[in-house]
């Protein structure tokens, strides 16, 4: 199945909804200029920024032209230029005082702690200025996470189509792993246990069950929810993001679905680390 279409619980966002780019690039919270050296020959550099809750991770272009001219001496204003172009002029002028470079992409990210592997952070936001698009900013955005910092990375609960085409390339990143998962809830899989509602499994169902998912479909266990997902056990399974069929995707979906309805699964994409 293709990664881009095992996204049953990752809702599709139209691109008109969130445009991203330029005027979504801001200097994060309580900023500190500790750039280091982005890998490859592309010059550019990151940051990594810990506010609170949530973290960003910044990729800035230090030769940008714009960034070096700005930085040389305060704009003054021009004869037609409206007070707030020009007051957006000063602020990127006072900006380049304490950044590394031209912001070109950041990737908002949190805690996934409800999923079941350790260390695991879930996509927030993501994007990347429009001059700088096609020159994988994006891949190097999840890339910095899963290869540097090492962490398990969990799709977030909608995606664009180009949020959709970025996961997919991280494929292509030597000792990446992407997988699709799911998680059930306990009591589908653990004769005569109960959910919260009080109803009890029956064993002879939840061995059906485990035959489906790991026997037929080729679900490997992964583990058990953390923070408000404790009774969902979950599953990962392999994706080819480079396959043009949709047989096993729909065969996945449907053996889930005459176990436990249309709701009652959650799943998703993540990407691990496997590499040396």
């Amino acid at each position: 199945m293709r990664a881009i279409e095992f996204n049953e619980g990752i809702a599709t966002m139209q691109a008109k909804d969130f445009r991203g780019g330029k005027k979504s690039l801001e200097i994060p919270r309580s900023f500190k200029n500790t750039p280091t050296q982005l890998p490859g020959s592309s010059g550019f550099v990151y940051t990594v920024t810990s506010p609170g809750y949530s973290a960003e991770i910044s990729i800035w272009d230090p030769k940008n032209p714009d960034y070096i001219n700005a930085a040389t001496s305060r704009p003054v204003k021009g004869p037609k230029e409206s007070q707030w172009a020009y007051l957006q002029r000063v602020e990127s002028w006072n900006n380049s005082k304490i950044t590394p470079g031209q912001l070109i992409g950041a990737l908002e990210i949190s805690p996934a702690r409800w999923f079941p592997l350790p260390g695991a952070l879930q996509v927030e936001v993501i994007t990347v200025d429009e001059d700088y698009r096609g020159q994988g900013i994006a891949t190097a955005l999840y890339g910095i996470v899963l290869t540097i910092m090492k962490r398990p990375l969990v799709a977030g609960d909608s995606q664009t189509p180009g949020g959709r085409i970025n996961w997919v390339s991280l494929a292509s990143i030597p000792g990446v792993d992407m997988k699709g998962y799911v998680g059930i809830e306990d009591y589908n899989l653990t004769p005569n246990s109960r959910n919260s509602r009080g109803y009890q499994g029956n064993k002879e169902q939840a061995e059906k069950n485990i035959d489906t998912i790991m026997g037929k479909l080729g679900g490997d266990y992964i583990g058990q929810g953390g923070r408000d997902r404790g009774n969902d056990e979950f599953f990962a399974f392999d994706v080819q993001p480079n396959s043009t069929g949709k047989e096993l995707e729909a065969y996945v979906k449907t053996q889930l679905s005459k176990i436990y309805g249309n709701t009652a699964f959650t799943s998703g994409l993540y990407a691990i680390w496997s590499g040396a």
